[in-house]
């Protein structure tokens, strides 16, 4: 029974032991620092003096600047070139900001700038080389700060392009309608006129009665002149006969 107490004593104070171990170690790890304060001032002061250096180069030093083997370098150089081609010269550096990272080791020093056209940030990464334990610089990047102008100014250009997209749009809509009316034409023949249904024939008009000459008074002229010819000849009517009478002309009796 002893023996039983002894060992359970001896289990608890190995375990004891070994949480005790591993606090100790916990509180080792918690407190080292890789990056110290003065790691921090040096990538800040580094940094500031690439952007001075950067500024004072002329256009062919940039240049020569991009073939170097240095990645840092070369793209610091690439870097400054794009950008000071859209925001114009460096004029002037605001106050440095540092942002640490130290689970994974890392110092971002952050650079305010103000150019000939807009202000600008410039970032410097820094990562811990455990080799030479101190930082390395990793790259630079540039950006814009947006103003209240360029902002304004992009959403000016927004706003007409989706005004103008919409505009076209609706002009596209107008003309798919005004086609409907064809869709219906398509495929189908055209029909031929039909002829016109022949006109009715007038109806004959009423027989008229025949009309009887009056001759009462063709025929006392007769005999008239028949009395005035048979008393020229001498003669009496009864040998010869009347067949017509015809109109002539006055001038030629006056001539007469």
């Amino acid at each position: 029974m002893k023996r039983t107490w002894k060992k359970i004593t001896g289990l608890m104070l190995a375990v004891m032991a070994t949480f005790a171990m591993t606090a100790c170690g916990k509180e080792e790890v918690s407190t080292f620092q890789r990056i110290t304060d003065d790691m921090i001032e040096n990538c800040t002061q580094v940094s500031l003096g690439a952007v001075q250096s950067l500024a004072s180069f002329d256009a062919e030093t940039i240049e020569q600047m991009k073939v170097n083997r240095d990645d840092f370098t070369r793209t610091a150089a690439e870097e400054w070139s794009e950008e000071t081609a859209i925001m114009g010269a460096f004029k002037e550096v605001g106050e440095p900001s540092t942002d640490i990272d130290r689970e994974e080791n890392v110092v971002r020093v952050t650079i305010p700038a103000e150019f000939e056209k807009q202000s600008g940030v410039l970032t410097f990464v820094y990562n811990y080389n455990k080799d030479y334990d101190q930082m390395i610089p990793a790259y630079m990047t540039i950006s814009e700060v947006e103003s209240f102008s360029s902002n304004m100014k992009g959403a000016a250009i927004n706003t007409v392009m989706g005004v103008g997209t919409v505009f076209v749009v609706l002009v596209f809509l107008i003309m798919i309608i005004s086609l409907f009316k064809y869709v219906n034409k398509i495929g189908q023949k055209e029909e031929k006129p039909a002829a016109p249904a022949p006109k009715a024939a007038p109806a004959p008009a009423p027989a008229q009665a025949p009309v009887e000459e009056d001759l009462t008074d063709d025929l006392e002229l007769v005999a008239v002149i028949s009395a005035a010819i048979a008393a020229s000849e001498n003669t009496s009517t009864d040998s010869f006969v009347v067949r017509s009478i015809k109109k002539v002309n006055r001038s030629t009796w006056r001539r007469a």
